[in-house]
């Protein structure tokens, strides 16, 4: 089987690690000093038990997205295609999949977010993507290094009216990969419900956690911050609620205040991205929340003051 990983941070790096362990031709695509360390010295991957696992470079194919053009032997290459980069360089890696894949193959993409799915659809059509979502945690530790913090699932499921299905043997081979890989994959028929209840954590826990510098147990040890977060859950999910997805059974203290628990030493991604003076995913997070609240006529002046301070944030460090 063969995979192409498009964007090797801390989950791409996670995935691509165990899915090579696990006997998977993979070719992962990266730029810059990223591509330059997995190609010249590997990868070591930190797991939750404490080990620490040495995947040789030998163990995959890299193509440095620096370059302007991907290799005619690389093109159709892919049986999958897993997309894990920043949500604002979607269409960049888009592009990539479109080249890389093969012309019956699958494409995905783990980023945060909403609205992916659809733009990966456009690029190799809905008949060849898998919406997906993922509760690993992962943290990149530099270019060659991934700290794997906590072990999850990761959920995938099709557009309706897709031709993909469980029992589809394009389907079948990759949730058989990803579990021999260790990575829990699970079956979703309602994958728009499973994106929306990510999106809903994200808008609490991310930015509140960036903004005050904490890591993620903290924001249950501040009542003010929980508070922060859940506002901004109830608005999110005020629009997913306008656009169709049935969230009414969905528990939004409880399942932040589950999240804060078993991530509590975790540091969220954005708050990596800020102490690291990258751009952050805001608004892919809250700033979506507000662009579709806007549009369906929805206040979100949580969500609102959230990306507006964020933004500062983000800006004041990268000057």
């Amino acid at each position: 089987m063969r995979v192409v990983v498009i964007g090797v941070g801390a989950i791409g790096g996670l995935f691509a690690s165990r899915l090579a362990r696990s006997g998977c031709e993979v070719l992962l695509c990266a730029r810059g000093e990223t591509a330059q360390a997995l190609e010249a010295v590997g990868l070591l991957l930190d797991t939750p038990d404490g080990r620490t696992i040495a995947l040789a470079p030998d163990r995959w194919t890299v193509f440095d997205t620096n370059q302007p053009d991907i290799p005619v032997e690389l093109q159709g290459w892919a049986d999958y295609a897993i997309l894990c980069g920043k949500s604002y360089d979607i269409p960049n890696l888009c592009k990539i999949a479109e080249s890389v894949l093969s012309l019956n193959g699958i494409a995905m993409c783990l980023s945060n977010g909403i609205g992916h799915m659809e733009k990966l659809a456009n690029f190799v059509g809905k008949h060849r993507v898998l919406g997906a979502s993922t509760t690993h945690g992962a943290i990149r530790i530099g270019p060659g290094e991934v700290h794997w913090t906590s072990r999850g699932s990761i959920k995938m499921g099709a557009f309706i009216g897709s031709d993909l299905e469980p029992v589809e043997p394009r389907i079948d081979s990759l949730m058989s990969a990803l579990d021999e890989a260790g990575l829990q994959p699970i079956w979703s028929e309602d994958i728009a419900k499973t994106i929306w209840s990510k999106l809903l954590l994200n808008v609490a826990i991310n930015p509140v956690c960036a903004i005050s510098g904490v890591l993620n147990g903290q924001m249950l040890l501040q009542p003010e911050l929980f508070e922060t977060g859940l506002a901004a859950m109830e608005e999110a999910a005020r629009i997913a609620t306008a656009e169709g997805i049935d969230m009414s059974d969905f528990d939004l203290a409880q399942a932040l205040e589950d999240l804060c628990r078993a991530t509590a030493d975790n540091r969220v991604s954005m708050l990596q991205d800020i102490m690291a003076g990258r751009e952050t995913e805001i608004d892919s997070i809250c700033g979506e929340v507000v662009k579709r609240g806007e549009a369906l006529g929805i206040p979100t002046p949580r969500n609102q003051t959230l990306h507006a301070l964020v933004k500062g944030i983000e800006h004041s460090t990268r000057a």
